[in-house]
């Protein structure tokens, strides 16, 4: 448990968290390292660090002493053809865990086969994770200020590929009153960069937009029942531009999570990012009809009624780029967490949750707009549960702003939208129950 008066600084004792996972539960990863041929004298040293931070968690998922493959890889097509290789000519096991040990080309900071190599191996339904040499030489530390730095990294590294697994890294309290187990859907549109077209003289949009569905469940507000996460995702790809019309793609997605999971909810939280004022109402009415059936049809759910009753459901707006906001009288920064509420929409109950305090800028909060919420769910406090659920995302680089399920749905459309395919071959069958995306 974080202290109270610890929470500003909770990285250091997270990773010293023990998870305390049953030992007769404990599965063993198969890992499959890939590095760069220019790290080839450190990558076991630095496996066997990232293994043994992950052992020290004593978490549900671990990491052998040694990996089970290893994969020497190059630049670009040397280095996804090397992967691609490998997978083909390997019977691989279940359990199978890739660790990318990545040094991109000179002069670049990101690996430019990143988007080839996860696409591939979203395919497979294999989970992965990067570690980029080229913001830190793991493997050559030259003082003790180096050496720190390089295990802040790792045991990051250590949390994340924990999280991807399906570990709860760490568990948020919600609201009593939410009715559960309780689905919490995150929905994002993921729109690619414009691109000068020099023929016609304009800005044109480079590819199709992909629209990222998270499916969140939750079955109890005890931490002990609560170890694994339970997420199912889906992505699809969609015209340049499009925001709107997503109605069947979230009754799929709702539907297959409510499936693999086998539960029968009690209560719905709708997140949904990127619609405008104007274009709630009729966003609002597309998508909560399509919820609605998914939810009261749960003929493949074990124990569940052939007929349900009527899942109460909440649909909330998260708006992100607004010009609003606060400040004090007294020249004061407005605290993290400071909820507002007196600012009312003409048509729709809004509140204001400013996530983040900075000393020497005046931050941009996030407007909640409460399209939807039926009667049952008025005893529970959409602001708590808003502010509680953006503290369950487990990779916050940034201000924390968005509740965990929209959060989770930008982070998945942004990867989708660096594969070649746009995301249409990920697995999301075979990573239920992983945050793959992190």
């Amino acid at each position: 448990r974080i202290p109270e008066g610890q929470g500003g600084n909770w990285a250091p004792l997270t990773a010293k968290a023990n998870y305390n996972a049953n030992p007769n539960k404990v599965v063993q990863m198969n890992v499959v390292v890939v590095y760069h041929k220019s790290i080839k004298s450190s990558y076991q040293s630095v496996y066997k660090r990232v293994a043994d931070m992950i052992r020290h968690h004593n978490a549900t998922y671990q990491f052998g002493s040694k990996p089970f493959g290893v994969v020497e890889a190059g630049d670009m097509n040397q280095h996804w053809g090397a992967i691609e290789r490998y997978f083909g000519g390997t019977k691989l096991p279940d359990n199978v865990f890739v660790l990318d040990l990545a040094r991109p080309p000179r002069g670049q900071s990101n690996d430019p086969a990143y988007g080839a190599v996860k696409c591939f191996l979203a395919k497979g339904g294999f989970l992965s994770q990067f570690v980029n040499f080229q913001t830190h030489d793991h493997g050559r530390s030259r003082d003790a200020r180096d050496e720190k730095k390089s295990t802040t990294i790792l045991s990051g590294v250590a949390r994340q590929i924990l999280s991807k697994c399906g570990v709860r890294v760490w568990w948020v309290t919600i609201p009593k009153e939410v009715p559960l187990p309780a689905v919490f859907v995150g929905v994002d549109v993921f729109h690619a960069p414009r691109k000068f077209d020099p023929k016609e003289g304009k800005r044109k949009a480079g590819k199709e937009s992909i629209a990222a569905i998270i499916v969140q469940i939750l079955r109890s507000h005890n931490p002990a029942e609560n170890s694994l996460v339970e997420i199912y995702c889906e992505t699809e790809s969609r015209a340049a531009g499009k925001e709107m019309e997503l109605g069947p793609a979230m009754n799929r997605a709702v539907s297959n999570a409510l499936k693999a999971f086998k539960v029968a909810p009690s209560s719905c939280y709708i997140f949904r990012d990127g619609v405008g004022d104007n274009s709630i109402e009729q966003v609002s009415q597309q998508e909560i009809p399509a919820v609605r059936q998914a939810l009261s049809n749960p003929g493949q759910v074990v124990g569940a009624k052939t007929k349900a009753a009527n899942v109460p459901l909440s649909y909330i707006v998260c708006q992100k780029r607004i010009a609003t906001k606060f400040l004090t009288l007294q020249g004061d920064a407005i605290p993290c967490g400071g909820l507002i509420t007196d600012i009312q929409g003409p048509q729709y109950k809004t509140f204001y949750i400013n996530g983040t305090s900075p000393p020497f800028s005046t931050p941009k909060p996030v407007r909640f707009v409460m399209a939807h919420n039926d009667p049952p769910l008025y005893g529970v406090s959409p602001s708590k549960l808003a502010w509680a659920l953006c503290h369950d995302y487990p990779n916050w680089a940034g201000p924390i702003k968005l509740p965990a399920p929209v959060q989770m749905a930008h982070k998945l459309a942004e990867l989708a939208g660096e594969m070649g395919d746009c995301g249409d071959t990920i697995n999301h069958k075979k990573f239920a129950g992983k945050i793959h995306f992190l």
